[in-house]
């Protein structure tokens, strides 16, 4: 049998620091998930290509999805390469080129940065009201 100093003490703190850890790590990953977006239309004129996000462009009679490097702009062309399924375990992959004026529509994914910002920003402020309050007010600590 063990005597009583031979027992590990756990204070109060050292017992509750394991539980903080997991709080701070699921916060963190959390933030890595937060990001607000939004898609936006618009016309060929009105959009950039030059920014090179992705994008769906709608012709008179057909719509393509596009990954930011799936495509390049050059002389009012956008360039683009296309993989079609033939079967299964078979993709065709080809390069076409698409006349601006023949863009009816261009769909782009954007960031909402204010958005983000105060998403972000607010489980920050939650993370230092936990972490700087934790030990304050008159009935003791907030968290135990």
């Amino acid at each position: 049998m063990l005597s009583e100093t031979a027992c590990p003490v756990f204070s109060g703190k050292s017992r509750y620091a394991g539980k903080k850890i997991i709080i701070y790590l699921t916060i963190t990953s959390l933030l890595n998930l937060v990001g607000c977006y939004y898609q936006q239309q618009m016309t060929p004129e009105e959009y950039d290509f030059t920014d090179n996000g992705d994008i769906q462009v709608t012709t008179k009679d057909t719509v393509y999805k596009f990954n930011s490097d799936d495509y390049y702009y050059n002389n009012d062309t956008l360039f683009a390469s296309v993989t079609k399924p033939l079967d299964e375990r078979t993709n065709l992959r080809y390069s076409i080129s698409i006349p601006v004026e023949t863009i009816e529509m261009v769909v782009a994914k954007r960031m909402n940065v204010l958005g983000t910002s105060l998403i972000v920003g607010s489980i920050v402020l939650v993370v230092l009201l936990i972490t700087l309050g934790g030990d304050m007010g008159p009935s003791g600590p907030l968290i135990q």
